[in-house]
């Protein structure tokens, strides 16, 4: 069962006094990063599924688990899973634009999206429980109830500080385990980008997937409450006539960015231009292009 409004709103309090930075607002939601393939297919379908459920019905657009830790352990796999906090250990691993070999088990998300659930529906359902570390670890707990919420370490679990140790790293990743099917009516409150123009890119294709009721809930993020930005991410772009402009963002990655660019015609997505260059990530770039014969943009 899940938990008591009173036992909830008590906690939220509590860290919302005991925090002054941007982990005063971690509380009220609940997380879940995904890739933008995963995202939209998520949207389109309506609702939360557990592994099991989107891999039967090809929901799984990227898989961005490596397979030696899904493999570890199939105990949450029929369960829609949430985290109760962002930047854990997991998102560490996949967030952002990276070279291969700096991709996890072979895993990474470029362009990351953070949905943010609201902890008080969801946690107050009869049927949510919710464990005291990442569930693919054998030395994790499930619980349900007031008295299993208790037993939750959330000092360790909304650690942000560098170093923590592997037990802090495991309770990082607690998990909220809610019935395969959530909803999103109701429950999801916002998705968060990281950038200006993921921003824009989301809104367009939520626009060209019909999602346009999901339009009020994007939010671009500033400073570090929901994103590392350890690695790039498409910081703005702007286009005229012959022209486009855009920017990376700051990355960990050694050396130069490989970069490419296509211009499809919109209905029918016939290329209309393609370049690959290697850039600085944190250079302004301006692309000066020849539009072809019969076309503008």
């Amino acid at each position: 069962m899940g938990i008591s409004n009173g036992r909830l709103n008590a906690h939220i309090q509590k860290y919302e006094t005991q925090y002054e930075n941007y982990r005063k607002s971690w509380p009220r939601y609940l997380y879940r990063h995904e890739p933008i393939e995963n995202a939209l297919r998520i949207l389109q379908h309506g609702a939360l599924l557990s592994r099991n459920a989107a891999s039967q019905d090809s929901l799984i657009g990227s898989d961005i688990a490596p397979d030696q830790i899904i493999q570890a352990s199939n105990a949450a796999h029929n369960w829609a899973r949430l985290y109760f906090r962002p930047k854990n250990p997991t998102q560490y691993h996949i967030e952002g634009i990276r070279k291969p070999a700096e991709y996890y088990g072979g895993k990474h998300a470029g362009f990351t999206i953070m949905f943010m659930f609201d902890a008080l529906a969801v946690l107050t359902l009869g049927s949510t429980q919710f464990s005291d570390g990442n569930m693919q670890s054998p030395y994790s707990t499930v619980y349900d109830g007031d008295d299993g919420f208790d037993e939750l370490n959330f000092d360790a679990i909304y650690h942000d500080a560098a170093y923590p140790s592997q037990e802090v790293i495991r309770q990082r990743c607690a998990e909220v385990l809610a019935v395969s099917g959530l909803p999103l009516n109701g429950y999801l409150k916002h998705i968060a980008v990281r950038t200006n123009a993921d921003f824009v890119s989301l809104e367009y294709f939520l626009g060209e997937h019909g999602l346009d009721t999901y339009l009020p809930a994007l939010r671009q993020t500033t400073g570090s409450g929901l994103f590392f930005n350890r690695y790039t991410a498409v910081d703005h772009i702007d286009a005229s006539p012959n022209r486009v402009n855009f920017k990376l963002s700051p990355t960990s990655s050694a050396g130069k960015i490989q970069t490419g660019i296509q211009l499809l015609e919109i209905g029918s997505r016939r290329s209309l231009y393609q370049l690959s260059n290697g850039l600085e990530g944190t250079n302004d770039t301006t692309l000066n292009m020849t539009c072809p014969r019969g076309t503008t943009w």
